[in-house]
C-alpha cells in the first residue's frame, strides 16, 4: 500500500468530519488488504477499540479485531476485521473494515489512531517489532499519531 494511502486515512482520522467517499472506500479496502498480509505474518491478536454506535453509548458491541478469523466452512485467516464484541460473540468477524455502513465507518475512520498504537505495541511485546512486517506496523502507527 502506498504511504499516501495511509496518509489520506490518517488525515480522515483527525478530521472534524469524515467524507465517505469512493476514495475512502478505496483506501479501506487497500488497508484491508495489507493488514491481512502483515497479520498473516505477524500473527500477533489485537483487539482494539470499539466501533459500536457510539450515539447508543453501544462502542462496545462491535471491535476492531486482528486475529485469526474464520468466516464460515471454506474462509478464514488472519487480518483486521469489525467483530462482535459481545460476550457471547466469541469474536465473530461480522464485516471487513471497509465493509461497514456509513455512520459506523466514521467512527472506524476515528478509531484508527488508537487501534494502531495498541497493534504497535501488540507487535512490541511479541518481540516482533524489528521484523519488516513488525516495522511496517509501526510506520503505519507512526502516520496515524
Amino acid at each position: 500500500m502506498e504511504q499516501k494511502t495511509i496518509e489520506f486515512l490518517a488525515g480522515q482520522a483527525h478530521a472534524e468530519q469524515v467524507r465517505i467517499t469512493a476514495e475512502l472506500d478505496a483506501a479501506l479496502r487497500e488497508l484491508d488488504t495489507e493488514m491481512s498480509e502483515l497479520a498473516e505474518v505477524l500473527r500477533v491478536e489485537h483487539i482494539g477499540p470499539g466501533v459500536g454506535m457510539r450515539d447508543m453509548q453501544a462502542e462496545h458491541v462491535f471491535l476492531l479485531a486482528v486475529r485469526h478469523h474464520v468466516w464460515n466452512v471454506t474462509e478464514e485467516g488472519w487480518g483486521l476485521k469489525v467483530c462482535d464484541g459481545l460476550p457471547n460473540g466469541s469474536l465473530r468477524p461480522m464485516w471487513p473494515i471497509y465493509g461497514v455502513a456509513r455512520l459506523r465507518k466514521q467512527q472506524l475512520i476515528q478509531a484508527l489512531p488508537e487501534f494502531f498504537v495498541g497493534l504497535a505495541d501488540a507487535v512490541r511485546d511479541a518481540g516482533k517489532d524489528e521484523t519488516p512486517a513488525g516495522r511496517r506496523v509501526l510506520s503505519i502507527a507512526a502516520a496515524f499519531a
